[in-house]
């Protein structure tokens, strides 16, 4: 078992919320003007980047599609995935020893460098070559963010400082479809990657404007022998009695909405007789509901088992609005389903950062975002090959259904020994 190392105020972070299912903090929550201007900051480069890779991939997308085979779109999905998978315990190793500015600052300007060759060479062996090599600083730069933030904002503001990052993620969701495909139709398919490009060279000189930083601690290597490891990330994860159940059932809720992604395009154009534009609002009200999550959870309540709860609580709602969408007979009633879906899920992702945040010691957090990471990527590479192979056996309505019920049923199971593991856990933490 790995030796946690808390702080002291750790009992006073973590307090049982009031059972109810969602709790939110009342009173003022501030941060620093050194703390606001950095989250500020971030979250400026980081929605830049966002929206910069969105608009990337439509080019990308609309790059490979008149070779005319399905393969090429699907090399493309495996290279931007399978190196965050398979670095995943170097990345997290890498993050944990290196101090964050100096790392971040040489892999946006890698980044950028990648992405101008991308732009450049249009072959489709440049192409997937390079959007690996792209994929290869991701991997490393992801959790290097992600351990920075709570370093920078402080654990008593960590839903906070998540549900700025996640509403600009949305957004950029929301926005860099569009925008790539009138840049695509205005300038071509190359500078969509040059303006990716910009992105992450901003993000490298913004990066050296922060007056935080996350350095590595020598007395957390000196009296953690486990932390040493580059697996720790995967240890911590299936030795703790709270995240395994939380992980596992996140990881058939996203296995779930996976499937469920492949089937709605043939779902909402076949089976309920949509147009493509139908079809594209479809993902903006899911989108614009994650934005509206995500802002939501700003003031969401620190305590383990209230975090727990939310986690649970959205993916048991998420559940059913996807069984939902399977039963309508027109294309209207989706948008609602899918707005509602979209909130649930933009509370859960802050929800469950802020608990593997919390859940972790610092010392450790480079290599449990690394090693998140890597298993919710490998559900997404799953859900796609998975999608596929479903689609051939049942019809897209039962795939809703099914999937719904999935995610539904996984929460329902495996939500009591999450819940019972985080009042245990506040309770001998009480106790000390």
């Amino acid at each position: 078992m790995l030796v946690r190392a808390r702080p002291k105020d750790h009992r006073e972070r973590c307090r049982l919320a009031p059972s109810v299912p969602f709790s939110f903090t009342v009173g003022p929550m501030t941060y620093s003007p050194a703390q606001a201007r950095d989250i500020r900051l971030l979250a400026l480069l980081r929605g830049g980047s966002f929206l910069g890779d969105a608009v990337a991939l439509v080019a990308l997308y609309l790059r490979l599609a008149p070779v005319g085979h399905a393969w090429a779109i699907a090399a493309l999905a495996i290279a931007g995935s399978l190196p965050l998978v398979v670095l995943a315990p170097l990345a997290g190793h890498v993050v944990d020893r290196v101090p964050a500015k100096r790392m971040l600052v040489a892999l946006g300007f890698f980044e950028a460098a990648v992405c101008v060759g991308i732009g450049y060479f249009h072959s489709i062996g440049a192409t997937l070559g390079l959007m690996a090599a792209l994929s290869c600083g991701i991997a490393f730069s992801m959790p290097g963010y992600s351990a920075l933030i709570p370093s920078i904002a402080g654990n008593d503001n960590v839903a906070r400082s998540q549900s700025m990052m996640q509403a600009v993620q949305g957004g950029a969701s929301v926005l860099g479809p569009v925008l790539g495909g009138l840049l695509v139709g205005w300038s071509g398919q190359s500078w969509p990657l040059y303006i990716d490009a910009m992105s992450f060279a901003l993000g490298s000189i913004g990066a050296t404007m922060l007056r935080h930083d996350r350095r590595p601690s020598p007395q957390s290597t000196i009296e953690h022998i486990e932390s040493e490891k580059m697996m720790a990330g995967i240890s911590l994860i299936w030795n703790d009695r709270l995240l395994r159940p939380v992980v596992i059932t996140v990881l058939v809720f996203l296995l779930s909405l996976g499937i469920v992604n492949v089937a709605e395009v043939f779902f909402v154009t076949q089976t309920l007789h949509g147009s493509a534009t139908l079809y594209g609002l479809v993902g903006t009200s899911f989108g614009f509901g994650t934005v509206a999550g995500a802002l939501l959870s700003r003031r969401l309540h620190q305590g383990l088992v209230q975090l727990a709860r939310s986690v649970l609580i959205t993916i048991v709602l998420v559940g059913v609005m996807i069984g939902a969408i399977g039963l309508v007979s027109m294309v209207g009633y989706v948008y609602p389903l899918m707005a509602i879906a979209g909130v649930a899920v933009g509370v859960a992702n802050v929800a469950a950062i802020t608990l593997f945040t919390l859940r972790t010691p610092e010392a450790l957090r480079g290599r449990m975002f690394a090693a998140i990471g890597a298993i919710f990527t490998s559900a997404e590479i799953g859900a796609m090959t998975a999608g596929g192979l479903i689609l051939t056996v049942l019809a897209p309505r039962t795939v809703f259904q099914v999937g719904g019920a999935a995610s539904t049923l996984s929460a329902l199971v495996l939500g009591p020994l999450a819940l019972r593991a985080s009042t245990k856990a506040h309770a001998r933490e009480a106790d000390l």
